[in-house]
């Protein structure tokens, strides 16, 4: 190699020095054989002291002292050790060149230990890779920025709408004429659309962040889904349809998964199949597929129904992000077109997917499955989901409740789902009064809103499990606006007993309850601690006084 790079043509010669690429090639003692034009315009001052006879060493050290004029000394030597190393070692080296510009030299040793060198300009490289670190940190700010607008927005909105759904609802149960329900009833239904339609824009954003975890748990599913039924079975008699439930033999009883998720997929696959069927009914049909080795099962929701039917060329688009089947189909039934496409990609992220068959006129089946994980029975017992959503099937009589809210609608609100369940309700508006009523008075469980001015949520339920008073172990609900992805296990962690979101809906109050009920203790079952003993514990009484005092 050393005779044939020595014995080039003038040809030769020429051809390297018109390459676009620095090409060097050094000595086995690292004097200079060669470097061609492009080369020499990267560092022009190193290659014309290695012409005029200077070592390597010093003629590195003279380029960069060009190329950085104020570098301190200790960072000079450690950059001239950096390059004459590459070139040694024959490694890679990142360099600047002397007109700014960003290269990267390769050096390699041939079998007649002489060293050629191949530096590569990628400034155009390395401004791109700047340029999409900036864009990308452009796009994390402004997700950021998207979803805590969200968030802002979403507890604005959740505010009124929990005095617009709870006080419908709770005139749903008073005596009105025909014409009045109608109203009531109407005025349900559009604020529940309204709900629908928040939390459907939440979750698309939540999802396409990749903020949107899945949470499994362990349910019985046959249960779910009866409990499913009972929901919509109003809805189905309203319209003189059937509702119909189904299970494979081979379910198991107790499944692992996220049942929030799976509930909102079912949910919006019922709901349709209710809203486009005007004559005969719905069908839902649960199998289990094989369980793997490890105990893994997909199941499989069919939701059947004889309803308009959809043409084939325009299913796949109906999972399309605001778009529905054609345009008709949003005058005449409503819709955001955002159920079908959140409820696609929830199933995604479970492992599985929504599929749809359908013939125009002839109904449709929409097939959602996901997988599961064989799981046992809960130590504490399946969660309640027997009580129904109606209050007629279900009474909390005898229990007192305290509902902390600075909000008056949302203290009526809270009131009016109470009291015809039984419960006897008192009130506080802050959390430095809620602490006195529990030392006062007799509380069976606390509604306690997570936003107040001075003593918040969080600091209220602090004080009363560090209390070590009798009240410290009270159960606790956190009612808040709060209802972005990972809240629910934010208030969880804190030591609330349970979380519902508001605007409180009747059913989901009710889940709530029952799943705490047994661990509310009846005023036959304790006896109420009067304001004066508390000062039975001196240490305790000085803290609480003191407390009360500072906020």
């Amino acid at each position: 190699m050393t005779e044939t790079a020595l014995t080039l043509s003038d040809t030769d010669w020429r051809s390297l020095d018109r390459l676009q690429v620095g090409f060097t090639v050094f000595r086995p003692d690292l004097s200079l054989l060669f470097a061609n034009r492009t080369a020499r315009s990267h560092w022009p001052i190193m290659y014309s002291s290695l012409d005029d006879g200077a070592s390597l060493f010093d003629a590195v050290g003279l380029q960069m002292r060009s190329v950085f004029p104020r570098i301190n000394e200790a960072t000079f030597q450690v950059r001239q050790s950096l390059v004459m190393d590459a070139i040694r070692k024959c490694s890679e080296l990142d360099m600047v060149t002397a007109t700014g510009r960003h290269v990267v030299a390769t050096y390699s040793r041939l079998d007649d230990d002489l060293v050629v060198g191949i530096a590569h300009d990628v400034t155009d490289l390395v401004k791109r890779e700047v340029s999409l670190k900036d864009a990308r940190r452009d796009a994390v700010t402004a997700s950021e920025a998207k979803s805590e607008f969200l968030a802002t927005m979403s507890h604005e909105i959740r505010t009124p709408l929990n005095g617009v759904i709870g006080m419908s609802e709770a005139l749903q149960h008073r005596q009105l004429g025909a014409a009045e329900k109608e109203m009531v009833d109407t005025i349900v239904d559009s604020s529940h659309t309204m709900l629908v339609l928040l939390n459907d824009i939440l979750d698309l954003s939540k999802i396409e962040a990749g903020r949107l975890d899945i949470n499994p748990v362990v349910e019985n599913v046959r249960e779910r889904i009866c409990w499913l039924k009972r929901t919509y079975a109003p809805i189905a008699r309203k319209k003189g349809l059937s509702l119909e439930v189904a299970f494979d033999p081979r379910l198991p009883e107790y499944l692992a998964f996220d049942a929030t998720r799976a509930r909102q997929c079912i949910d919006n696959l019922v709901f349709n199949a209710l809203k486009f069927t005007s004559r005969g009914g719905v069908t839902i049909a649960v199998m289990a597929g094989d369980m793997s080795r490890d105990g893994r099962i997909t199941l499989t929701v069919h939701v059947c129904d004889t309803g308009i039917g959809i043409a084939p060329e325009q299913r796949e688009r109906m999972f399309n992000t605001f778009e529905q089947a054609d345009g008709s189909t949003s005058q005449r039934f409503g819709g955001s077109g955002l159920g079908l496409a959140i409820s696609r990609k929830l199933a995604r992220l479970m492992g599985g997917d929504i599929t749809c068959t359908s013939k125009p006129g002839g109904g449709s089946v929409f097939s959602l499955s996901f997988e599961t994980r064989l799981a046992e029975e809960p130590k504490d017992g399946p969660a309640s989901l027997k009580v129904g959503p109606l209050r007629e099937t279900f009474s909390l009589k005898g229990i007192r409740a305290l509902v902390v809210d600075d909000n008056e609608i949302n203290l009526r609100v809270a009131r009016a789902a109470l009291e015809p369940l039984g419960v006897e309700v008192t009130e506080a508006t802050s959390g430095q009064q809620a602490l006195i009523t529990l030392s006062r008075t007799e509380i069976d469980i606390v509604l306690l809103d997570s936003h107040m001015p001075g003593m918040d949520g969080p600091e209220t339920l602090k004080h009363i499990r560090q209390s070590g008073m009798p009240w410290s172990i009270v159960p606790v609900i956190a009612v808040t606006a709060d209802a972005m992805a990972g809240d629910r296990t934010k208030y969880l962690a804190m030591g609330m007993d349970e979380y519902i979101a508001k605007p409180i809906l009747e059913r989901e109050l009710m889940t709530a309850l029952s799943r705490i009920k047994s661990r509310l203790r009846t005023r036959s079952s304790r006896r109420s601690p009067a304001f004066s003993d508390t000062f039975l514990d001196v240490s305790t009484a000085a803290n609480l006084q003191k407390l009360l005092q500072t906020n």
